[in-house]
């Protein structure tokens, strides 16, 4: 049975709930277990192995990025293609998806591989902590396959109005990192690379559940062998949808190399195992956030291809409104009780506590009004709007923290360090909001 038909005439409210409940608990769970690999790291390894994962999130985000390309891109492009009822596009898309994600995990596979100990000191990397961020980038790479396919797979299931199903598969893969996480870090003693290991495990265990659902037949695709043949125009489409994520994600990464760099420079390695701690929190906290925005963007998209305007802006305005209250909550949570938080993965006698209480108050100073910006990009990126999606991705990253980092951290060395991206945030911010807000205006004299 087709179940997208209900994207069309279910409430909003009832349609929000239903997609991002399940998107939100799997992102949280998906969260933790990125938390527990450092909590785990930072109190059986050591503030150093701990640095060595902060060195290796730039190179990690960059295969996310790439992930997200054909990801977010193919998902949007099905979510429309399904709201035009035109199955046998959507199941050329989808079939495309995967071609191309293989593609592109075996080039970019190979080419870090080659490149890995160059890229870390590239983004940081000091002596004390290149052989952690090595093993661990190492084992990470040769498990990617498993992220690229798991991370296209979700997309289309969610496409497909199955978001229980992402939700199952995300937990499964949550549950196994936990699990593999205290076997191999804290019982057999294999420090970053029981981490590394454990974390493709568990995408594993995430990719075999999703496969399931089209080994059952319960998709409403129906699949050819020749839809798998790559074609330039499926690509480009995918491609150009999804460049906004990606480029936003590969700019999180440059400027994650930036930041690195002046926490280094300003406050040495207590800085940077710092920024492994205030990193896992923001990445627990801000998960929600991206699952009400995974479960907008079907919403969206299919009442976008089904020209149904008027449902498209109140799905924006209800994520935003719900994205606002809670991250202003967690805010005030983290202002109030930072030590206790940092406390997770430090131990609270060290001295780096007090560096990283400090960075962590400055560093999320914008966090409540940060949904703006996460649903401002998604909006545009769900209606194919590549253009306006890839400004608003650009912004924030390559036009705005790079050179506020550079400049900050010549003014107030490490205190500008941290506060660079709360000013890149509110600028992006500002710039997001006046669009959207254009865009509103327009919403009774034309379709968009």
């Amino acid at each position: 049975m087709n179940k997208t038909n209900e994207l069309e005439t279910k409430s909003i409210g009832k349609l929000l709930a239903q997609y991002s409940i399940p998107s939100v608990i799997a992102m949280i769970v998906n969260a933790i277990y990125n938390v527990v690999d450092r909590i785990f790291i930072g109190q059986f390894a050591g503030e150093n192995a701990l640095a060595g994962l902060t060195i290796a999130f730039p190179l990690m985000m960059i295969l996310f990025a790439f992930a997200s390309l054909i990801g977010a891109g193919g998902a949007a492009l099905l979510s429309i293609n399904l709201g035009k009822k035109d199955i046998r596009s959507t199941s050329h898309v989808f079939a495309n998806m995967l071609s191309v994600g293989i593609i592109i995990t075996l080039i970019t596979v190979i080419t870090m591989y080659f490149n890995l100990e160059p890229l870390l000191n590239m983004f940081g990397a000091t002596k004390d902590v290149l052989s952690y961020s090595s093993d661990y980038m190492s084992i990470i790479l040769f498990g990617f396959i498993f992220q690229m396919i798991s991370f296209n797979l979700n997309s289309a299931v969610r496409s497909e109005n199955q978001p229980l199903l992402s939700m199952s598969a995300m937990l499964s893969s949550a549950i196994t990192n936990i699990i593999l996480d205290y076997i191999f870090i804290v019982r057999l003693g294999w420090g970053v690379k029981g981490a590394a290991l454990a974390t493709i495990s568990g995408q594993l265990v995430g990719l075999l559940i999703l496969t399931t659902f089209y080994i059952r037949r319960k998709s409403v695709l129906k699949l050819k062998p020749s839809d798998f043949i790559p074609r330039w125009i499926v690509y480009s489409k995918i491609i150009a949808i999804g460049f906004s994520t990606f480029i936003s994600t590969i700019g999180t990464s440059v400027a994650m190399s930036f930041l690195n760099r002046g926490l280094v420079k300003y406050g040495g390695t207590a800085a940077i195992t710092s920024m492994g701690a205030i990193n896992s929190l923001y990445t627990l906290f801000i998960m929600p956030i991206m699952g009400i925005q995974q479960g907008m963007q079907p919403i969206i998209g299919y009442n976008h291809g089904a020209k149904r305007t008027d449902r498209v802006f109140k799905t924006l305005r209800l994520g935003i409104t719900i994205g606002v209250i809670f991250s202003t909550v967690v805010f005030i949570l983290l202002q109030v009780f930072p030590v206790t938080f940092i406390s997770l993965f430090l131990d609270p006698n060290s001295p780096t506590i007090s560096v990283a209480v400090t960075g962590l108050r400055i560093y999320i100073i914008m966090l409540p009004l940060l949904s703006i910006n996460l649903f401002g990009i998604a909006f545009y990126q769900s209606t194919a709007r590549s253009t306006q999606a890839l400004i608003l991705g650009l912004l924030r990253q390559f036009v705005l923290l790079i050179p506020i980092v550079l400049i900050m951290q010549n003014l107030f060395g490490l205190i500008g360090v941290w506060a660079s991206a709360p000013i890149a945030d509110g600028l992006s911010i500002i710039v997001t909001a006046i669009t959207l807000f254009i865009s509103l205006k327009k919403e009774k004299s034309q379709p968009l």
